[in-house]
């Protein structure tokens, strides 16, 4: 079965150990960051991008969760889709975690996929600043995160925690939340690339679209 891999590049560094640590070559589209900003937009990338490669593959996988139900409403005619039964990636990294529901309602997260995006935190402070001046751009940041009381670096051991952590640090104090270190695994994105597919993956066969069904009991993220 030949087999294509579109993937969200904020988890670039956990699907790429998890193909090095399952042995398998994978061909992988990479997704930009900037969809998530939008499920819609998302949700039509992605289609575009199974138009373009379902002549090519008889399946194909996607290292995302579902991201504010962008993965909703996808077809493919012609090959099989594979998707992580799971809410977003911060679902998939933190799966192992028993207390997940209870930390991500005061907890922001970062890897070292976040902290590259074109979005992260002390990027989006440092263009409020330069709009609107300090006072202003500290005001929204207050307003942002007045809910939220940590801010979790994951050890996805795909990366340097010590390269990042000074910088972590600095947006911790910047926006006013505590700097935590938890462990993260990529044990969803191995399955994946390996075909390990169990309960945990969508299965979708050729000519049906993907519904509310495929995800039911996995929470709704919200972009």
């Amino acid at each position: 079965m030949k087999r294509l891999l579109i993937a969200c590049e904020t988890i670039k560094d956990e699907v790429e150990m998890a193909m090095q640590k399952t042995g398998v070559e994978l061909e992988v589209v990479w997704m930009s960051n900037l969809l998530h900003d939008s499920p819609e937009r998302l949700k039509n990338a992605l289609q575009e991008e199974i138009d373009k490669a379902e002549d090519r593959y008889d399946e194909l996988l996607f290292a995302y969760g579902n991201c504010g139900n962008g993965l909703l409403g996808l077809k493919s005619e012609k090959a099989t889709l594979i998707i992580p039964r799971y809410g977003d990636c911060i679902d998939i990294l933190l799966c192992e975690k028993e207390n997940l529901e209870r930390i991500r309602t005061s907890t922001y997260f970062l890897t070292q996929g976040w902290l590259k995006g074109e979005k992260s935190l002390d990027k989006e402070y440092q263009h409020n600043l330069e709009k609107y001046g300090e006072s202003r751009a500290r005001r929204v940041m207050n307003i942002m995160f007045k809910n939220y009381k940590n801010l979790m670096l994951i050890d996805t051991g795909a990366y340097d925690l010590a390269e990042h952590l000074p910088r972590v640090n600095d947006i911790g104090e910047l926006i006013g939340l505590e700097v935590v270190v938890d462990q993260g695994s990529i044990s969803p994105l191995e399955k994946l690339v390996a075909g390990q597919w169990d309960d945990g993956f969508c299965i979708i066969p050729l000519g049906r679209i993907t519904t509310h069904h495929d995800f039911e009991g996995v929470a709704v993220r919200k972009v």
